[in-house]
């Protein structure tokens, strides 16, 4: 078994002090370079805080940071977005960017996660210039990645105090030691413990996870469906049979009062 060197990592992460949470989409105008009040509506009405601008695009940047403002978003100016990938979100900016492809969408969900929890507070999610904004299909409904952008960025909404506290926390021990597509960080949030993990992988995970003696064992509450988990409470410290579908995140928060 390994123990996990996470606080470590994440601290190098960071830097200093952390963003204010923040999902965006990327964001070109129509025709590339103009913007339009009406997209940008769009993405402010369906729950999105924030755009990420080409940093190229600048002879129209003052007029879209009128419009952003107008509409409530907030604007990141930022160069050609990088992929995110399972392995990258281990060891993330604060900014994280998800272009996404048909073969990533699924786990759209997962990746952001993992990336929140190695460090990254802005997420801007990219799935190209084609179509204006890019979140509707022909008929007006969500594409399966606005879908899942958009329930990452209510949780930001939600819980951005939350997010924003998320510090280093106790290593964890891990048996066997790694598991394709598995990640698992525990983290302190103040006043709570934060658990976040994430199988980016198209099989389903299995590993038994360890916890530091003494912290809480049962009832840990998934901020993402709601779910409840209970550990088996051992001296040597929670025990996690823990078992995961494919492409699905947990975020467990327990108040640190709890035994």
């Amino acid at each position: 078994m390994r123990f996990w060197l996470a606080a470590c990592l994440f601290a190098a992460t960071l830097g200093g002090a952390p963003a204010d949470p923040l999902v965006a989409v990327w964001y070109r105008g129509t025709p590339a370079g103009t913007p339009r009040q009406e997209e940008l509506a769009v993405i402010r009405a369906l729950g999105f805080g924030g755009i990420a601008w080409p940093a190229g695009q600048t002879s129209t940047l003052a007029a879209l940071k009128l419009m952003a403002e107008k509409a409530g978003l907030q604007v990141v100016v930022a160069d050609a977005p990088k992929p995110a990938t399972a392995e990258s979100a281990l060891s993330t900016s604060e900014r994280v960017d998800f272009v996404v492809t048909q073969q990533n969408s699924a786990a759209l969900t997962p990746l952001a996660w993992r990336a929140v929890a190695h460090g990254a507070r802005v997420l801007a999610f990219d799935a190209g210039s084609a179509t204006g904004a890019g979140l509707e299909n022909p008929d007006r409904s969500l594409k399966p990645w606005a879908t899942a952008a958009l329930g990452i960025a209510r949780q930001f909404s939600a819980n951005g105090r939350l997010i924003k506290a998320l510090r280093p926390g106790p290593g964890l021990i891990m048996s066997p030691e790694t598991v394709a597509g598995l990640d698992v960080v525990m983290l302190d949030a103040d006043r709570s413990w934060v658990l976040i993990a994430t199988n980016t992988s198209s099989a389903p995970v299995a590993a038994m996870v360890r916890l530091p003696a003494g912290a809480p064992y049962a009832i840990w509450a998934d901020l993402l469906d709601n779910s409840s988990l209970a550990m088996a409470g051992e001296a040597a410290g929670p025990r996690w049979n823990l078992k995961m579908p494919p492409h699905v995140a947990h975020v467990f928060i327990i108040d640190k009062t709890m035994k």
